[in-house]
């Protein structure tokens, strides 16, 4: 047997060694998805921004972290919101929802030509019955500058958002 599938038979044995130690420890082995990821919430009140220019943030005025652009207010409930920001992620290439909470996103989405990964956390908050905005926040994950990369990202989103609730509009 060579070295190579001597490797992978050792990876697997020490996998399915992890696997039924977690199961006889009585943890599952298989992933809960009724676990609740923390709210989007805690992500911003917890955020501390790098001082390099690649982030970008767009936010209330009052907003627990100060934003670089202040974001509209939509005449939509945050329910509306929510969908019409899941949309526009479905249109973005290389852009997929990797978490999930009762108050916002986080997506993670992969740069075309080196494959970058950036993330774009997402904070749904209602102001009204009839009014929501939105916190949204771009950061690459390597490197110091992004070439203004976020910062079109974030403003894209925002008017991709308003577009597709203008859209949907009877």
């Amino acid at each position: 047997m060579s070295r190579f599938l001597y490797g992978r038979a050792a990876l697997a044995g020490l996998l399915l060694a992890e696997t039924v130690l977690t199961v006889a420890a009585g943890a599952s082995a298989v992933h809960d998805a009724s676990r609740k990821m923390p709210a989007m919430e805690t992500f911003f009140t917890t955020l501390k921004r790098p001082d390099s220019p690649n982030h970008w943030l767009a936010a209330p005025a009052d907003f627990v972290v100060k934003p670089d652009t202040v974001a509209p207010v939509f005449a939509v409930p945050v329910t509306a919101l929510r969908e019409a920001c899941k949309a526009v992620v479905q249109q973005v290439k290389g852009a997929a929802i990797a978490a999930e909470t009762d108050d916002g996103l986080h997506v993670v989405v992969t740069t075309a030509i080196f494959e970058f990964k950036d993330d774009v956390h997402v904070q749904f908050i209602t102001l009204s019955s009839r009014q929501s905005t939105v916190a949204l926040y771009s950061a690459s994950r390597t490197g110091y500058w992004d070439l203004g990369t976020n910062r079109r990202r974030v403003e894209g989103w925002v008017t991709r958002i308003q577009s597709t609730l203008t859209s949907r509009r009877p």
